[in-house]
């Protein structure tokens, strides 16, 4: 009888899209599930709108909220425990920054061999203060005693999650993101003419854009203060903001402070971002203040479009030649107006080049699986070595 699957769990906070849960999908769209199988368990109210097609590809997705109120203080390591058990996975890899301490602790009491936490960002954007220092500090600690390993998606984010036990505990690698298919396809006929017309854009008006959750991280006041300062330059100018989340109604309000209503088109999710990067955006803004390492940055990256991006975000993103200028923040909306124009009228780089480029360096999504599956085999050998003394 041929072997069952090893079977894995992803522990994300939701399946909304996002650049972790866009990467998560590209993998599991290319999976061998005779040898593989990836389940995903998500620590929101619900599942999210990705959970449909991570079903229609083989994988079992549930919901286990991670709030306090959802059965109480230990509703959750309870039902996640539970639900370990009766899951049998051998791998359990965690996604959700500090908290992996907990989900990964539960997975040890639970049996599971492999413990992987995965860093995905700089920051787990929460403000400082003394009650969250001592929550990172006793779940950097607990992380310690847990994981059997770490991973993360640039250096920055690493010592963001690990700092000093990357010396001297746990091995952390490197895993960079995957782009999947439909960043390296080429645009059909019409594509263009019918997007810009479905938001009313002519053929020739520059559109500028970014793609992000409507939240503070992404820094959507300040593209907006960007955005009236290249009014005053290029009035004839677009902007689409690609995303949702709840600071949507207060970043409208500030478009129409600023005179922006016209200009400035909140398309809210979209299923078809790489044909809108490709074929309605001219060129791309993104201010974050912190990041891993942007999967929408290398997605405008594969779309030929140039980039002025935030000083805050790791040089790794920048992988096109000449795609991508990080300026400061401190700048300020004019300095930054400025290099926006810049990147319009140095044009668009070849999309063939872009991709070449980003493939050649390891960021195609089947890349990233081979890789993720390497990594998986040795840390299982590593254990059972390990069992076996």
């Amino acid at each position: 009888m041929a072997d069952s699957p090893t079977k894995v769990l992803h522990v994300v906070g939701s399946l909304e899209r996002g650049g972790v849960e866009t990467w998560l999908l590209e993998l599991l769209a290319l999976l061998d599930r005779s040898r593989w199988q990836f389940d995903i368990c998500t620590l929101g109210p619900d599942c999210g709108r990705y959970a449909e097609q991570a079903r229609a590809w083989g994988s079992r997705v549930w919901a286990c909220p991670a709030s306090a109120g959802a059965g109480g203080r230990w509703g959750f390591p309870l039902r996640f425990y539970r639900a370990l058990c009766a899951g049998g996975y051998a791998i359990v890899h965690s996604h959700v920054h500090h908290f992996s301490g907990l989900v990964l602790a539960v997975a040890r009491v639970a049996g599971a061999a492999v413990r992987l936490a995965h860093s995905h960002n700089t920051h787990d954007g929460q403000a400082n203060s003394l009650r969250r220092a001592c929550y990172r500090a006793a779940a950097g600690a607990l992380l310690g005693r847990t994981q059997t390993m770490g991973l993360a998606c640039s250096a920055e984010s690493a010592e963001a999650l690990f700092g000093a036990r990357r010396q001297s505990g746990a091995p952390v690698e490197l895993l960079r993101y995957g782009l999947g298919g439909q960043a390296s396809q080429g645009a059909p006929e019409g594509e263009r003419r019918r997007l810009r017309r479905s938001f009313g854009f002519g053929e020739c008006v520059p559109v500028l854009g970014h793609v992000g959750r409507l939240e503070r991280q992404k820094n959507h006041e300040f593209l907006l203060e960007v955005a009236a300062a290249v009014h005053t330059r290029l009035p004839n100018a677009h902007w689409l903001l690609v995303g949702e989340g709840e600071g949507r109604g207060r970043l409208e309000r500030q478009a129409r402070g600023l005179g922006l209503e016209t200009k400035v088109i909140f398309a809210g999710r979209r299923e078809d971002v790489p044909a809108l990067l490709r074929s309605v955006m001219d060129a791309f803004v993104f201010p974050s203040l912190h990041e891993g390492l942007p999967l929408a940055l290398l997605e405008a990256q594969a779309a030929g479009l140039r980039s002025l991006a935030s000083s805050r975000i790791t040089r790794e993103a920048a992988v096109v030649p000449g795609a991508v200028e990080f300026l400061a923040l401190e700048a300020g909306p004019r300095v930054w107006a400025r290099r926006v124009e810049a990147c319009l009228e140095a044009g668009k780089i070849s999309r063939q080049m872009a991709w070449k480029t980003l493939e050649a360096a390891g960021f195609s999504a089947q890349r990233s699986l081979e890789r993720l599956l390497e990594i998986y085999r040795r840390a299982l050998g590593r254990q059972a070595r390990g069992a076996a003394r």
